[in-house]
């Protein structure tokens, strides 16, 4: 089902891809996931390995448009000038701006990864950061999980909802 097929009222673990998505303009439906998460709509939370993940590619991308780093490895590029890392700016507001439009912080627990993620991992066969997002999900007991990732599509634990607007 497509994001603006979700319910009102509706609990989502969003992962992050959706949220890459809505920044760059690639999913109308995931724009309108986070103004209905900003609306009181819908509550959106988000596992800190979503947090961590997207701050990363974030600040990836800032380097990337600002012309700091190109080519391959960008992460190792940046890592070996740390002067460049202390500039970037505009990637820490764009995370920190998500608290503002309702998206919630959910820790991740070591049982998270070692009781549950590792379990979904080899049933399903799920990357592990993956399998981290849906443990967090089943713990937390959310109405749904948001994600384009198509290894989530198998799973039947929960309700998954897909951006169908997405190009491919």
């Amino acid at each position: 089902m497509g994001l603006d097929d979700i319910p009102a009222g509706s609990r989502c673990v969003v992962d992050t891809n959706i949220l890459l998505y809505a920044e760059h303009g690639t999913s109308a439906q995931a724009q309108r996931l986070i103004r209905r998460s900003a609306d009181g709509e819908i509550s959106a939370v988000l596992p800190q390995t979503v947090w961590h993940e997207l701050a990363h590619k974030l600040m990836l991308a800032e380097a990337q448009s600002r012309g700091l780093v190109s080519g391959g490895n960008p992460a190792a590029k940046l890592a070996a000038r740390p002067e460049t890392v202390r500039s970037l700016r505009l990637y820490r507001a764009k995370v920190k701006s998500l608290r503002d439009l309702g998206f919630g912080f959910e820790s991740c627990l070591f049982a998270d990864l070692t009781e549950r993620a590792f379990a979904l991992q080899e049933r399903h066969g799920l990357l592990i950061n993956d399998a981290v997002v849906l443990a967090v999900a089943l713990r937390l007991k959310v109405d749904c999980l948001v994600s384009s990732d198509k290894a989530f599509r198998g799973v039947r634990e929960i309700a998954l909802y897909f951006p169908s607007d997405l190009k491919h």
